[in-house]
Order: structure tokens, then C-alpha cells, then sequence
């Protein structure tokens, strides 16, 4: 019994493989779909059609009455007794045959005639029921032959209503003894009754209708879709980006639906990006204005008092001209600061990218600031891989990161004014990090950091702390690089993470 069953269920489950995916072709395609509505569609047409077609046949059922077998069994009579008085060729044989079948013909309906005539119509031999002495031949055999053109053997029907039944005459020419006869049997043939019915246009304007039905409600989830997709395309040419089709099914309509929904966002997010560079152009025009316009008022300040000669000494003089020059200094690297953002931010920008071995690189620039350090009572504290770490980078615009990040760590640090770098290898990245105590960023400060001219207190009366697109310049530097830079804030430190891919050892 498990030997039966086992290939069963796995022919079952085989089955119920292939009717899924055949589901799911359809389902995936609107032309299969259609194709197999209006194969259901027209199979419940013909259905409904063929269903209908029994009672439409008795509503135009009609009854006629077949006489053809009747006729063939009177000719049947006639040919027999022919033949025999040929084949004795004796007009007494004749004789005894119509006598010794008299009886078996009368029995025939009881009305067969049998007669036989010479060539000037003379009845010489009849049966009982025969009445007539003479007849005229030639009006008789007339009459034989309009039946026959009207009424042809076998096909002899009127209808069942109409009562009259016409009398059909079997003639046939003999000659025996070289003398010539005429042989006419005749009686009203027995008929059948037979039931015919027409179809009309009834089942097949039902037939017709079941499928306009039928194919109008199986369409017609699919002609909502369809219209929900004209309504949602026209609600988005008028503007609405925000408004999203409901995707139904899997097939061309749905994955229409999908590139429309998929084609609105893309509008959507452009139209954002578009605003949100006009905003940034906006703002940094008006941030370029007051960096650049607070530095050259100051310039213009002092330089109009040193041309009025409204100093006392000449000490207040060289003060003056210091500050003028030292605005001066500002004024450069907010204009070089701006030249480089602009040049980086340049999708045709091309690097110089060479090895180079950043435990020795960030070493030298750290030696390099200590002066600086110091001056600010800051002090740097090493935490280098003993690895030597190889990277393929533009080392003059890597040397700008850093220098960055680290001249920033000397002006902000707080507290004991401790500045922690450290480099390590990190899988297939070197992982650089400068971290110093710091006043408290919130996310919003952090995300907001390597956005051009952002600075925390968002002061702009003074360039005095930088131009405010160290950052962003190196943020853009990094990335250039195929690498990431983002900012942390734990316990009270403030951490620059820097990650570059390794490309040698």
C-alpha cells in the first residue's frame, strides 16, 4: 500500500507544482490573462447556449408525417409481382399471382389495388378492390408521373395537422407473349410521424450575452486598476507628487504602476535636491557676502585711519597696519578656502595619487604643529600601529585633512587640552582618529559640522575662527578618496573618524 501511495503524493505534489506556475504565468502576464478570460468567457457562452437550447427546441418543435416508407413498400409489391410474370413471361401466371396474393395485398392497410390493362386500357386482371372496367391509360399514367415529379420516392411529407392523404400508384410496362401490359398497383401508404425542431437565434443571443457578462465582470477588477492608474498619472501631472497608486498583481499593469510610483519619487526627490541647491546657493552667497564683507570692512577701517593719520604713535601706527594685514591674511584664506570647496566640489576634479605611508606622514605633520601646541598649551598623544600602513592618495590634499582636523583640536580643546590621535589598520581601511575634550555637540551639531560655513555658535561677526569650510573641504577631500569622515561626541570628547581604503602594504 505505501509503495502505491508514495508515488502518488509525489505525483501530487509534482501537479501542484506546475499549477502554481502556471497561476503565476498568468498572473504575469496581462496578455495571458486576457487571452484565458475570453477562452472562460466563450466556454460559458457555448455552455449557457447549449443549456438552452432543449427548451428553445420545444417552443419550436413541429410534427410531420413521412409516407416514404409506405411508398417504398407498395413500389416494393408492384416490382415483385413484375418480376415474376417476366421471368414466366405468361399472362396466366400473371393471372394466378394476382389471385394467390389477393388476400396478402388486401391485408396491406386493406386498401392495395392491383390491376392490369392492355394497350387500350381494358382492366383484364384486378383485385377485389378494384372497381373500374376501363380506364384511360394515358390520363393515368399522367397522373402517375406528376406524383412522382411532386412527391419523389422517399420524400414524401406533409404536415402532421393536415389530415388528407394523397394515393400512390407503383406503374410498371410489361410485355408477355409478346404482347404488351400494363401493370398498376396503388394504395395510401402508411406514415411515420416525425418531430422537427428549430434552433432560431435564441441560444445563441444567450450564448452571446453570457459572454459580454461574464467577460465584463471577470475584466473588471482589472479595468479598476487600470482606471486607478489614469487617475493617479492625472493627479501627478497636476502637481500632486505625494499621491502613489496602489500596485495590484504582478503583471505589465502592476510593474506600470510600480515605474509610475518609482518615476513620481524620482521627480519628487529631484525637485527637493533642486530646492535644496537654490537654498544653499542662497545661503552661501549671503555667507560668502558677510565673511567676506566683516574682514574688509575691518581692512577699510584701519586703512582710513592711517591715511587721516588720526594715530598718536608711532606704536599705534604699526598696530593699525598689523591688524589691517592680519585682516588681510583672513580675507586670503577665506578666498582660498572658497576656491578650493569650489574646485573639489567639481566632478572633474582628478587626483594625484601616489603610496605613501601614513604612520610617517601623520608623524611628520604632528611635529610639524607642536609649535602651535604649545603656544595654545596643547599636547598630542600618539596611539600608531606598529604596521607600517601604505594608501594611495593625493598627499597634499590628504595633508589638508589632516591639518584640518588638527589645527581645529588645538583651537577648541577644553579642559587639560589633551589632543589623542590615533591609527590603526582596519581590515582593508586605515582608520585614522583625532579625538580632544570638547563643549557638548548634540546629533543635530554633528550631522550639521561638515556643511559649508556652519560653526557652532553660529556667530558671524568675527572670521577670527575660520572660515567655517575646513570641514566640508575635507569631507569632500575623503570622499574623492573612496573614503568616509564623520564625527562623534562620548563622554565629553569630540572624535574625528577618518577611514581611507589600503591599497599597498
Amino acid at each position: 500500500m505505501r509503495k502505491i501511495i508514495k508515488p502518488f503524493k509525489y505525483l501530487l505534489s509534482k501537479l501542484k507544482i506546475l499549477i502554481v506556475k502556471a497561476i503565476t504565468k498568468v498572473r504575469a502576464s496581462i496578455r495571458v490573462q486576457l487571452l484565458t478570460t475570453f477562452i472562460v468567457c466563450a466556454f460559458l457562452g457555448l455552455l449557457a447556449a447549449r443549456v438552452t437550447l432543449p427548451f428553445v427546441l420545444n417552443i419550436n418543435e413541429t410534427a410531420t408525417v413521412d409516407y416514404s416508407q409506405g411508398m417504398q413498400q407498395i413500389n416494393f409489391q408492384a416490382q415483385q409481382v413484375a418480376e415474376l410474370a417476366v421471368n414466366d413471361n405468361s399472362i396466366e401466371s400473371l393471372q394466378q399471382m394476382i389471385e394467390s396474393e389477393n388476400d396478402k395485398l388486401a391485408q396491406y392497410q386493406g386498401a392495395l389495388k392491383v390491376l392490369v390493362t392492355d394497350e387500350s386500357g381494358k382492366v383484364l386482371y384486378k383485385t377485389k378492390q378494384v372497381e373500374e372496367e376501363q380506364i384511360d391509360l394515358h390520363n393515368k399514367i399522367r397522373n402517375v408521373m406528376d406524383f412522382a415529379i411532386n412527391h419523389p420516392l422517399y420524400n414524401y411529407e406533409i404536415p402532421a395537422i393536415e389530415q388528407s392523404r394523397q394515393e400512390f400508384i407503383a406503374f410498371y410496362p410489361l410485355t408477355l407473349d409478346n404482347k404488351n401490359f400494363y401493370l398498376f398497383v396503388s394504395g395510401i401508404p402508411e406514415g411515420t410521424v416525425i418531430a422537427k425542431s428549430t434552433e432560431g437565434f435564441i441560444p445563441l443571443f444567450i450564448g452571446i450575452v453570457v459572454f459580454a457578462f461574464s467577460f465584463f465582470y471577470i475584466t473588471k477588477r482589472k479595468m479598476k486598476q487600470i482606471e486607478a492608474l489614469a487617475k493617479g498619472v492625472k493627479e501627478i501631472a497636476k502637481g500632486d507628487l505625494t499621491y502613489r497608486i496602489e500596485k495590484r498583481g504582478i503583471d505589465e499593469i502592476a510593474l506600470l504602476t510600480e515605474n509610475v510610483n518609482h518615476m513620481t519619487e524620482a521627480i519628487m526627490t529631484n525637485i527637493e535636491m533642486e530646492r535644496k541647491i537654490e537654498k544653499q546657493k542662497n545661503e552661501l552667497i549671503t555667507n560668502v557676502s558677510h565673511d567676506l564683507r566683516t574682514p574688509l570692512t575691518s581692512i577699510m577701517g584701519y586703512l582710513r585711519l592711517l591715511r587721516d593719520e588720526r594715530y598718536d604713535t608711532k606704536e599705534q601706527y604699526d598696530e593699525y597696519l598689523k591688524i589691517a594685514f592680519s585682516k588681510s591674511e583672513q580675507l586670503k584664506n577665506l578666498i582660498e578656502d572658497l576656491f578650493e570647496y569650489t574646485k573639489l566640489t567639481n566632478d572633474s576634479i582628478v587626483l594625484g595619487q601616489q603610496e605613501v605611508c601614513m604612520n610617517e606622514l601623520l608623524d611628520q605633520l604632528i611635529e610639524e604643529l607642536i609649535p602651535q601646541a604649545e603656544e595654545n598649551h596643547r599636547t598630542f598623544i600618539k596611539n600608531f600601529s606598529e604596521e607600517r600602513i601604505f594608501a594611495s592618495v593625493d598627499s597634499e590634499k590628504i595633508v589638508r585633512v589632516f591639518d584640518n582636523l588638527l589645527m581645529n583640536a588645538i583651537k577648541y580643546s577644553t579642559g587639560d587640552g589633551e589632543i589623542f590621535v590615533s591609527l590603526e589598520r582596519k581590515e582593508s581601511n586605515v582608520q585614522i582618529c583625532v579625538a580632544n575634550e570638547s563643549d557638548e555637540f548634540t546629533s543635530e551639531e554633528l550631522t550639521s559640522l561638515f556643511e559649508r560655513f556652519y560653526k557652532k555658535d553660529q556667530s558671524r561677526t568675527s572670521v577670527a575662527e575660520g572660515s567655517g569650510l575646513g570641514l566640508a573641504i575635507a569631507k569632500s577631500i575623503v570622499e574623492l578618496h573612496g573614503g568616509k569622515i564623520d564625527a562623534k561626541y562620548t563622554d565629553g570628547m569630540l572624535h574625528f573618524n577618518i577611514e581611507l581604503p589600503i591599497t599597498a602594504l
